[in-house]
């Protein structure tokens, strides 16, 4: 649900750092740290540098232990302008989202069963014909104002990036070098 949420919200790369499993905190000693299911970072600075946490929910009750648990998402609250539950269509009723958090549902559908969805969302709704994948922000998260990340949390994003680009590095660019007689 996470790389549909990517391809979906957050598909410029120049215009958004976007990192999953992100540990806040570095060091062997923090083993327990916690983690944030999903990050993305506006790099523009009009835009506020705008954060945004996602934390992914794919049953019922552990959506409902998280609700009687609010201190498990406070890291993600700390640090993102905007929190999202992700959870598959239909799995948690709008009304019992948290306040100070939105919902976004994302999966898999055909193009009857999207047309069925696209009723439910408000106001941004991505389908992907080719993967028959969606994306709807069906409860659109409010604006916290929160101070910036920490060190810890910078390094933790770096760390992140270094190993994504090394378990996948980017493709080759496709240009040539020309031969000059």
């Amino acid at each position: 649900m996470i790389a549909i949420v990517e391809r979906a919200i957050h598909p410029s790369p120049t215009e958004w750092l976007f990192f999953s499993e992100l540990r806040v905190g570095t060091g062997r000693r923090n083993a327990g740290a916690q983690r944030l299911d999903a990050f993305a970072l506006n790099t523009l600075p009009h835009t506020a540098m705008k954060r945004i946490c996602y934390e992914v929910k794919t049953s019922r009750s552990d959506f409902l232990l998280e609700l009687r648990h609010p201190l498990k998402r406070r890291i993600g609250m700390r640090y993102s302008n905007e929190f999202y539950f992700v959870t598959p269509a239909g799995l948690v009723n709008p009304t019992g989202i948290p306040a100070d958090c939105g919902l976004v549902e994302a999966g898999f559908a055909s193009v009857a069963e999207w047309k069925q969805l696209i009723g439910r969302h408000a106001g941004f709704f991505n389908y992907d014909p080719e993967r028959r994948a969606y994306c709807m922000i069906t409860v659109p998260a409010p604006w916290r104002d929160t101070p910036g990340p920490t060190w810890q949390l910078v390094a933790a994003m770096l760390r992140n990036q270094r190993r994504q680009l090394t378990e996948d590095p980017p493709p080759r660019p496709l240009q040539q070098k020309l031969a000059l007689s």
